[in-house]
């Protein structure tokens, strides 16, 4: 997910534990993104670990803005609205897995497309955004029974983790999208920084905890 912003797709980084750890790569909208160096990137973490994992945005754009997935893919699908079908079909990863097979000869390339999944899985919820959307839904609705005004319930961050709710127009709100700012992504546009973990790791809440199985390396047979 992601059309206009890399907030969601960002924040598989915080999956990462260990150093070797994917994903090695993220793409998101808010930088440009070159086919060419993605093949580099690919190319050098593949060399390093013997494996890539990389998480992409719906929405990238090259240099120009255009949907990446316009140019990897001819007569592609459009909405009623005329917005260029992105990734819901699969066809953006599968796009760029053939890029990387045919670039770098890599024969066992796998895309996974996150539509439904990540809107609905229960199996692991953030405690902080699933006690903050009870409390806009409350807010909401005292606003509405005892003031009786309109607007939408936002929330300020006022401290590193402290929030408050209050209650804005809706011409703020609809329609507008809020970019990842440019300090929360690397020089190279293919990684997040450190600042966006730690603007974002109050908000997921407890991840689940892994560990990792260490066997001897014994001869095929």
């Amino acid at each position: 997910m992601g059309r206009n912003a890399g907030f969601l797709t960002a924040a598989s980084a915080l999956a990462k534990k260990y150093e070797d750890d994917g994903p090695h790569l993220i793409y998101v909208p808010e930088r440009a993104f070159d086919k060419d160096k993605f093949v580099e990137d690919v190319n050098e973490v593949y060399k390093k670990y013997g494996r890539c994992i990389i998480a992409v945005s719906e929405g990238i754009v090259d240099s120009k803005g255009n949907p990446i997935i316009s140019s990897l893919i001819e007569n592609s699908e459009v909405d009623a609205h005329g917005n260029v079908q992105l990734s819901g079909t699969g066809a953006l990863g599968d796009a760029l897995g053939k890029v990387i097979k045919d670039k770098l000869k890599i024969k066992r390339v796998r895309s996974d497309t996150f539509g439904y999944l990540q809107r609905s899985f229960l199996g692991c919820i953030s405690e902080v955004d699933q006690h903050e959307a009870r409390e806009v839904g409350e807010r909401a609705a005292q606003y509405a029974i005892w003031n009786n005004v309109d607007g939408s319930v936002a929330i300020r961050r006022t401290g590193d983790y402290s929030v408050e709710y209050f209650l804005t127009d809706l011409k703020n709100v609809a329609k507008e999208t809020k970019s990842m700012p440019d300090s929360f992504l690397n020089a190279a546009g293919n990684y997040v920084t450190s600042d966006f973990i730690q603007y974002a790791r109050p908000l997921i809440g407890r991840l689940p905890d892994y560990e990792r199985l260490q066997c001897p390396i014994v001869p095929k047979r």
